[in-house]
């Protein structure tokens, strides 16, 4: 079969570009209200992104590591599948004392009582008598990936409502707990940084145009664009995607950067045309572009 001439393809080419944009132009406020309602339902009902990112890089080996073939060894200790979350409980410059071991004891069965949790054991006294350590083991989540961020919250709810002696402080450590503090202030600091972005874009536009509404015109398509792909992306993850913690940064720096750019350009290319064609402000032509066409 021949392939067509460079012209014929390119003809195709414009003509898709003409159809999408006399579909965009004619129907322009279903569109905009399509973008909207999209942003609204994927905020309000897919998860957020730093909700499913995975700061354990263990889960981004492959099968054929050793450290997975040390866990598929150590499955007849009857732990493999149990998570690990250390409990510390010390007395500061004291040794623990008959209330502080009682007290342990008492928080270790309140522990067991938290959803998930297996079994939790003593792992010992320190050297010098003033710390203790407990071993929580939990199930892993399977499929829900807020699973380990309520599971650390349901543990320290239950360490903050056991009447410890005075002076004896417990806290959970550990990876898991480490990895749902840092996943939650990279939450944080994904939308402070989305929040900073947007506020330096908006300034350096409106110098550029002089114009508060040219500026938000071209980056709110960009930002309607972070607001649906990232809980896109958290589904996604939801059904077995690996999601990185450096995923909501990439998404803000190159959509919301690129984004910009992309509508740069075609506020440019606008008014580029409106000029060249003679239309001071274009408004019978171009509905809402009044102004567009000035120089």
């Amino acid at each position: 079969m021949r392939s067509l001439p460079a012209s014929a393809r390119r003809a195709r080419i414009d003509s898709v570009f003409r159809a999408i944009g006399s579909f965009s132009v004619r129907f322009r406020w279903l569109v905009v209200l399509v973008w909207v309602a999209g942003a609204i339902a994927a905020v309000t009902q897919l998860p957020s992104l730093s909700s499913v990112t995975q700061n354990n890089n263990t889960k981004f080996l492959p099968a054929s590591a050793p450290s997975e073939h040390a866990v598929e060894l150590a499955a007849p200790f009857g732990t493999a599948n149990l998570i690990p979350l250390p409990v510390v409980a010390a007395h500061p410059g004291a040794s623990l004392t008959p209330a502080d071991v009682a007290a342990l004891g008492s928080l270790q069965a309140q522990l067991r009582s938290v959803s998930g949790v297996v079994r939790v054991l003593d792992a010992g006294r320190s050297a010098n008598g003033q710390a203790e350590q407990l071993v929580v083991l939990a199930r892993e989540g399977g499929g829900n990936q807020n699973y380990e961020i309520d599971l650390v919250d349901a543990l320290r709810t239950k360490i903050g409502q056991a009447q410890l002696p005075a002076r004896l402080q417990a806290h959970l450590a550990g990876d898991v707990a480490a990895q749902v503090d840092q996943q939650k202030a990279s939450g944080n600091t994904g939308n402070r940084l989305e929040l900073l972005s947007l506020v330096v874009i908006i300034a350096l536009l409106v110098l550029i145009f002089r114009s508060l509404t040219l500026a938000l015109v071209t980056v709110v398509p960009a930002l309607l664009s972070i607001l649906i792909s990232g809980p896109l992306v958290a589904e996604a993850a939801k059904h077995g995607l690996q999601v990185s913690p450096i995923a909501q940064f990439l998404l803000i720096v190159l959509v919301l950067g690129a984004g910009t750019d992309y509508g740069l350009f075609l506020v440019f290319r606008v008014r580029e045309e409106l000029r060249n064609a003679h239309h001071a402000t274009a408004g019978e032509y171009y509905p809402g572009a009044a102004g567009l066409g000035a120089a």
